[in-house]
């Protein structure tokens, strides 16, 4: 739910204007907006002798930064005790100095060390050829390297019709498709055979760095100096970051925390209206966080003003900040929200809706006991990872899971296991049917036609441990899933036009108002309309006005027409025929899920054929075949599995109650470093 929130104002005396940020940063509950036009009072960014001491401030953070980044300590290390202020500056800069040498020292080696393995073997090559030539003043040598005879060839009858008989063309292979070349000429013809080889689309060898001017033999020979000690001289710089980390990182974490959140508390006040003696401030807190900030703000005494008001969120929502307050088990399921900004205050918080809803519908599409397992197997080393504080690096998607996403993932993926199992023990469904065949599940069509009233056909598998009580693969059946799914997408379609009408009347936006209460009037109509008929079988049962059902259908036709009079929305003639269609998308949950399952059993099926074909070899590799055909089957599906779930979350439930249409803003709370997430 979206937690109520106060406003605030706080005056309190200029020279307290830092010690009482500190303390509201401290207490971390504030969430500060600018204060502007306040006549006699300065706003906007400090200026003067405040504006200095905010740069250097900002320079110390920069340096503090950087050079824990260089000698590589974590963000989330250990802190030691904050020295005094006075030591912040000697401190950094004794790490920062050393820091930034070895970082050099660092990338000059790997710099080195890249050029040697990139271009070694193609320089002996190339100083072998020269011969010295490169030494001597008279002379120029052109180097490059081809990979196909054709391109040596153009080179040579370019450098021919440019020079004549007045250069020299030196070539030996280097490896495979790779030929290293040596064009020796007059000093005097050095740019005439460089425009040459530019004719025949070649370009001249140039090596990176220092390595440019040096002769090929010097080349060489510091190629295999660099091979001989970089590898030693690297390790050596590294030993000396980590001697760093180890002697001033935890103090240069605190002295980092110290000026974030000095240089965040300037930031704050360049939010206040400052004058000669005194400031004031506003924002917004928590209601249930006011105490908190009043006894931080408690030893200041009479020096601070406190005024709290409720906010309106009738007139401005927009501008209210919006935290959330959900219990663990819906947090967790927040961030699936969190491709939008969070709703506007005074609306209503979705994420228990998601929280529930979106686990069941998958587990209805997946209902397979073995690959909930799975699932649930990854789940839980998922959540055993972050618990350890390991991070998760997915190369697909060009991303890395800190720990606590990672929780949040394995906990949403172990709730959509378990619903995924829960379902499977409904359907009978182990990858597949291999549950059945083994007699574990079975059919019985005595249970399923007193239960569903379903017909059942005689089946295969009629006997074993345990009843199958949703045989959703099975035809007869699948008109009763179809009802099932087309009755949920009824009750989520009708419940968002419901909550759209009570927000609007809630906030007076009686043009939404009217509009929602209309589409509601219409659906029920649209409903009714199939239903009576039975989805167009009977339309001649449309004018039987002794059933109840008929005369609410014409109401809800009623209503309909007026919501469009009302509320001036001419095109919900269409958009009623879209919200239709949203009905239908339920049936997606029962489509996804049964095709998914069919595939299963084909897997299944496959495996288990084999495996009675051979007396030996046949089970195993029956189990080999039906494993990669379930694997294959298994990436090809997964996606929609997890997709069209959330799709009728994020599409069908949320776009008609505005959740999209009115954003609000994050709550952000004026915090230490050390206090943020």
């Amino acid at each position: 739910m979206i937690n109520q929130m106060q406003q605030v104002v706080v005056a309190g005396r200029q020279r307290d204007s830092r010690a009482i940020m500190q303390a509201l940063q401290t207490v971390g509950v504030l969430h500060l907006v600018p204060v502007e036009g306040t006549p006699g009072f300065q706003t906007g960014p400090l200026g003067g002798a405040a504006a200095d001491d905010r740069r250097e401030s900002e320079r110390l953070l920069a340096r503090s930064e950087s050079s824990l980044a260089q000698i590589g300590v974590p963000k989330d290390g250990g802190r030691a005790a904050l020295p005094e202020e006075n030591q912040w500056a000697e401190l950094v800069e004794a790490v920062a100095t050393p820091a930034a040498a070895l970082e050099d020292q660092e990338a000059a080696l790997r710099a080195d060390l890249d050029a040697r393995k990139t271009y070694g073997d193609v320089a002996a090559v190339l100083a072998r050829l020269a011969s010295g030539l490169d030494q001597r003043p008279r002379f120029a040598v052109l180097t490059l390297t081809t990979e196909k005879p054709e391109e040596l060839q153009a080179a040579d009858a370019a450098l021919r019709a440019e020079l004549q008989d007045r250069y020299a063309v030196s070539s030996a292979p280097v490896r495979d498709n790779l030929t290293a070349v040596v064009v020796a000429v007059l000093a005097a013809d050095r740019d005439r055979a460089r425009s040459a080889l530019s004719k025949a689309r070649l370009g001249e060898l140039r090596l990176p760095g220092r390595f440019e001017a040096m002769p090929l033999s010097s080349v060489v020979q510091e190629f295999e100096r660099i091979g001989r000690s970089a590898d030693a001289a690297l390790s050596e710089v590294q030993a000396q970051k980590r001697r760093l980390a180890g002697q001033y990182g935890p103090s240069l974490l605190s002295v980092r925390d110290a000026l974030a959140d000095r240089v965040a508390i300037d930031d704050a006040r360049a939010q206040t209206a400052r004058g000669k003696y005194g400031f004031v401030l506003q924002g917004y807190v928590p209601t249930d966080r006011v105490p908190g900030m009043q006894a931080a703000l408690a030893p200041f005494g009479n020096g601070v003003m406190t005024e709290l008001s409720a906010v309106d969120e009738h007139h401005s929502p927009g501008s209210i900040p919006v935290q959330l307050k959900n219990n663990d088990y819906t947090r967790n399921f927040e961030f699936l929200l969190n491709i939008s900004d969070p709703p506007r205050y005074g609306t209503f918080d979705p994420s228990w809706v998601v929280a529930f809803f979106f686990p069941l519908f998958f587990g209805f599409i997946v209902a397979d006991i073995g690959f909930g397992s799975l699932f649930l197997i990854a789940a839980c080393w998922m959540i055993g990872k972050s618990k350890r504080g390991e991070s998760l690096p997915v190369g697909l998607l060009g991303m890395t899971l800190d720990p606590s996403t990672m929780y949040q993932v394995g906990y949403v993926l172990r709730t959509m296991s378990l619903w995924s199992i829960l379902f499977g023990f409904l359907t009978g469904e182990f990858f597949g049917n291999i549950m059945e065949k083994l007699h574990v599940f079975y059919t019985d069509p005595a249970l399923i036609k007193s239960f569903w009233g379903v017909t059942l056909a005689p089946g295969e598998h009629e006997t074993g441990i345990f009843p199958i009580l949703l045989p959703r693969v099975l035809p007869e059946f699948s008109t009763t899933l179809l009802l099932i799914c087309i009755a949920l997408g009824v009750v989520f379609v009708l419940w968002s036009w419901g909550l759209r009408a009570q927000l609007s009347f809630k906030h007076r936006q009686m043009n939404h108002a009217w509009e929602a209460i209309g589409m509601l009037g219409g659906l029920v109509g649209l409903i009714l309309l199939a239903y009576v008929s039975k989805a167009g079988r009977d339309f001649g049962a449309l004018g039987n006005f002794g059933n109840p059902l008929v005369i609410v259908m014409l109401l809800g036709f009623v209503v309909f027409v007026g919501g469009i009079i009302f509320s001036r929305a001419f095109l919900m003639v269409i958009e009623i025929l879209s919200n239709g269609g949203n009905i239908i998308s339920f049936t997606r949950l029962f489509a996804v899920g049964v095709s998914a399952a069919i595939l299963a059993n084909l897997a299944t099926d496959v495996g288990w054929s084999l495996g009675g074909v051979l007396p030996v070899i046949g089970p195993l590799l029956g189990i080999v075949l039906g494993l990669i055909v379930h694997t294959f089957l298994f990436a090809l599906t997964i996606l929609g599995h997890v997709m069209q779930p959330i799709r009728l979350m994020w599409v069908e439930y949320l776009n008609p109650t505005g959740f999209y249409q009115e954003n609000g803003i994050r709550y952000n709370p004026f915090a230490r470093a050390s206090l943020r997430k």
